[in-house]
This record gives structure tokens, sequence and C-alpha cells, in this order.
């Protein structure tokens, strides 16, 4: 399974959901006609995260999403739809496949697009931990039942009483 797609097929699908929005994608390749308001997803960067001790692949992947609306709707419209865009984000996680919940970097305003001009832009920038691969720690006798606790050298000596635990 590839987790990468699946996290953004459940972002697009969730942005897709949010009252309003008329259109959401992947941030298209070339010029194509959307409807507006839109939400432009894209991935912008993959890192290596925390190792969690359990055998499986850790990354932090880098989101951005541009909330896209006519210059011609009142301000507040695209800053509603900012808002329920980060709170549909702080409410979504994904822990039966290890996709934890969105770290919310920031959402601004985006001037930087020249192309889209005649438009408002806000830029919402997150973060999202992903695990990859098995658990080495489930499944059956995964987890040892019998621990030996005690201070030393670690040397043992034979006091005749192999099995018991000494504290």
């Amino acid at each position: 399974m590839d987790k990468v797609k699946t996290l953004f097929d459940a972002l697009q699908e969730g942005f897709a959901d949010i009252a309003g929005v008329a259109h959401c994608s992947a941030f298209p390749k070339r010029r194509d006609d959307i409807r507006l308001p839109a939400v432009l997803i894209d991935l912008v960067e993959i890192e290596p995260g925390r190792d969690p001790g359990t055998g499986e692949l850790a990354l932090t992947t880098h989101w951005e999403a541009r909330i896209l609306f006519s210059d011609q709707e009142p301000q507040w419209h695209g800053w509603a739809l900012v808002q329920q865009a980060m709170s549909w984000l702080y409410n979504h996680h994904w822990s039966e496949i290890n996709i934890g919940r969105a770290n919310i970097k920031q959402a601004t305003p985006d001037h930087f697009s020249p192309e889209l001009q005649g438009h408002s832009i806000w830029l919402l920038e997150w973060t999202h931990a992903v695990r990859v691969g098995d658990n080495l720690w489930s499944g059956e006798d995964a987890i040892p039942s019998i621990i030996n606790v005690g201070w030393g050298d670690g040397s043992y000596s034979d006091s005749g009483a192999a099995d018991e635990l000494s504290i």
C-alpha cells in the first residue's frame, strides 16, 4: 500500500467535501480551467522522520494547499474556506494505517503566483507523519512475556536457580 497516495486521496476527498469548494485536485501541471473556489494540493517534500523503533520507515511529508477564490467574492468567504480546511486537517488522522494528525504550520495569503492574478489565494502548509513498512512488534510472540531485571556487570553466576528472577 502506498501510504502517501492513500493520504493524498484522503486529503483530496476531505477538502472536496468542504461546503462551497467547487474543485479539489492536485496542482495542475498545465493550464486547465477549474471552477472556483478551488483547493489545489501539492506534496512538496518528504524527509526522514523520527525512528519509532518498530522497524518501520518514519517519514515526514510536507504538504501545501492553495485555496483559490474569485477576488469578486468578499474576502471573508476565503477566510471561511481557509478556516474550514484547517479545521478538517486538525480533526482527521488515520492511526489504523499509521498516518498521524496534521501539524499545521501556517495559512497565509499567497501573492507569489502571477499566473493567478485576479484571484485571491491562500497558502496552507502542514506536515503529516507517516510510517511505512511492517511493525516488528506486531503479531504473535513479538513482545517478550518474561524479562530479567537486575544490576551488575551482565554476567550470571550459577546459583542453582537459573529460572528465578533476581533483583
